[in-house]
């Protein structure tokens, strides 16, 4: 798979097409403009682990590093399930690598709701201006509060919490899919900081903080804990809040979103590497 472009939602579906048959793939949902939304499944141990990519959309370069390593270890036995779901966000990641195509519409749209940020390059949001990952119920209300009090009080490109927890399909869709597969471990691939945030608020899931060691020692990323005014109503929040199992945001890369694919052989190296330890 080359990773020297940006991938749009058609591109993914071109490269799911390739993968050997013994990758599970399903389709667990469709965003708001009707894409669908992708689920890679490989390995039959008893773990079950969910690592997700692109909840925002100028984070897309996730998806290409978790496309990239499910390739390399798709020949391999792993000792896990990995459930992947490697654009959470088709729609915003298409309106900022150019795959809106013939969705002028909702490009004027999203393009009248992005205030005074440098448009597409920084929106976050999915296509209705909602912040996918200020959408889960966890914290919800807190998230809502201290979002409103800086200003993002309605759809934009980044920071709205929505109308009400899981109002939008994409989290709908992967929050109802680690519900029903009983999931044991999440990682959220976003950018940038090379950071790792592993607890939410005095929450300590069993084992999280000795895993949280452990990507850190093979990664050089720092464990830190997560900055107030992002807190609450992400997808990690909501997993170990509702379950007590470890949940993890990976914070990929330095710089400014969306990080520039000259970083991406370095960033993938540290990030495979975290991956890699969810496979033991």
């Amino acid at each position: 798979m080359r990773t020297d472009i940006p991938i749009t939602s058609i591109r993914l579906a071109e490269e799911i097409m390739k993968f050997s048959p013994e990758i599970t793939h399903s389709v667990i949902g469709y965003s708001r403009l009707g894409r669908p939304i992708h689920a890679l499944t490989l390995g039959s141990g008893t773990k079950s682990v969910l690592i997700n990519a692109s909840h925002h959309a100028n984070e897309w370069i996730t998806t290409l590093i978790l496309m990239k390593f499910i390739n390399e270890i798709a020949d391999e036995k792993i000792n896990v399930t990995l459930h992947c779901i490697p654009l959470v966000n088709p729609d915003g990641a298409d309106l900022v690598t150019g795959g809106i195509g013939k969705l002028r519409i909702a490009y004027k749209e999203a393009e009248a709701m992005s205030h005074s940020i440098s448009f597409p390059d920084g929106w976050k949001a999915n296509i209705c201006g909602v912040d996918l990952n200020s959408n889960y119920p966890s914290g919800w209300e807190i998230a809502k509060k201290n979002k409103f009090a800086r200003g993002f009080d309605k759809p934009g490109p980044r920071d709205y919490v929505g109308p009400r927890p899981l109002s939008e399909p994409e989290s709908c869709a992967l929050a109802a899919y680690t519900v029903f597969h009983d999931i044991d471990i999440t990682l959220s691939l976003h950018t940038q900081g090379e950071e790792i945030y592993w607890r939410y608020m005095n929450f300590n899931p069993p084992g999280a903080e000795e895993l949280a060691q452990r990507f850190s020692l093979v990664s050089g990323y720092k464990l830190e804990e997560v900055p107030d005014e992002s807190s609450h109503a992400g997808y990690r929040d909501w997993f170990i809040r509702t379950f007590s199992r470890p949940g993890f945001t990976i914070e990929c890369g330095s710089g400014e979103s969306p990080l520039p694919l000259s970083q991406f052989d370095d960033m993938y190296k540290k990030v495979s590497a975290i991956l890699r330890e969810t496979l033991v």
